[in-house]
């Protein structure tokens, strides 16, 4: 019996072996080969729009660095990156402003992965697709000039490792420059109005090239561009500053640019640029409080004394930004 299953089993090894070996599996596609299609371009590009979502670490950084916020968290040692910021002790080194760094140009990769394959084929709205993969890489650009300054500067390819490891930083100026670029190529494409909630169109562009110019003290330039967008009538003040940022207020005539989170938790604390849902409420949360309003949070990002004092006691922005523990 035993001769009769390895002869067997050697038989099904010498005539069916090739036809399991020789099949590309389905759910791989060659990088090198992907855009081939209309749809290829659209995945492309919503991949590209998918970094979007690290943005609330630098809302996040921006306010500990000033003197806006301090770190909070459980204790010094927790999430320490940002408690070195908060004291202006931080150094090369630094585990959030790494990921500031590695996620804003992983999208810059993905945007120039599109552009890189452009001229493949030619397809109805590929102007738009690309439009918005110019605001895309402006924005990721300008979120790590802002931190960093004088970055490296790549566009419409991706890198070698060898030419990873050897890159140089590209003064500021020029980078502004590519940013400028970039906003004016999408503004010129895209509609004041998109069909799809989340969308960047052309009040983004101009608004966020607005943006860059004062960012770079172009002010009479800022005020031409930023006059367009408030000519087009699109965007008007929401009536009530306490409502404005909650969750059924989302997207509202006041905002210009809203990027779109789902209400799932979608990572981990490995990965924070894998968290799909409401990310920052949760950070900034009262740390074991639960009320009939907030639930437990991770207590980061505590507004300070300062802060506060800042307002005018009649001020209904006050009320607005600064939760008060004691009347909850």
């Amino acid at each position: 019996m035993k001769k009769i299953i390895f002869i067997f089993t050697l038989l099904f090894a010498l005539t069916g072996c090739s036809n399991y070996l020789d099949i590309e599996p389905k759910a791989t596609r060659d990088a090198e080969k992907f855009f081939l299609a209309p749809r290829d371009y659209e995945q492309g590009l919503v991949a590209a729009y998918d970094l979007l979502q690290t943005s609330y670490l630098s809302v996040w950084i921006g306010e500990i660095a000033s003197d806006n916020a301090m770190a909070g968290g459980e204790s010094p040692t927790d999430t320490e990156g940002l408690h070195q910021i908060n004291s202006m002790t931080h150094g090369g080194q630094n585990n959030e402003l790494r990921s500031v760094w590695r996620w804003n140009y992983a999208g810059i990769t993905r945007v120039n992965y599109l552009f890189e394959n452009k001229n493949n084929i030619n397809f109805t709205g590929k102007d738009v697709i690309y439009a918005q993969a110019h605001f895309l890489r402006a924005y990721y650009y300008f979120e790590l000039v802002k931190f960093f300054g004088d970055v490296p500067l790549i566009i419409d390819k991706r890198l070698s490792l060898s030419e990873a490891a050897n890159l140089k930083r590209t003064p500021a100026a020029q980078v502004y420059a590519q940013i400028e670029t970039d906003l004016k190529a999408a503004a010129q494409t895209l509609p004041w109005t998109m069909t799809e909630k989340g969308r960047i169109n052309k009040g983004m562009a101009l608004s966020l090239l607005g943006k860059v110019q004062l960012y770079q003290s172009k002010h009479a330039e800022a005020a031409a561009t930023l006059e367009q967008v408030i000519a087009q009538g699109t965007y008007n003040l929401f009536p009530d500053i306490k409502t404005l940022f909650l969750l059924e207020n989302e997207n509202n005539p006041e905002s210009v640019f809203d990027i779109q989170y789902v209400g799932i938790q979608g990572g981990s604390f490995d990965c924070f640029n894998c968290l799909e849902g409401f990310v920052a409420p949760g950070f900034q949360g009262i740390r074991q409080y639960s009320g009939p309003i907030y639930s437990s949070g991770f207590s980061y990002n505590v507004p300070t004394k300062d802060l506060y004092d800042a307002f005018a006691a009649n001020d209904p922005r006050r009320e607005a930004a600064i939760l008060d523990i004691e009347g909850c």
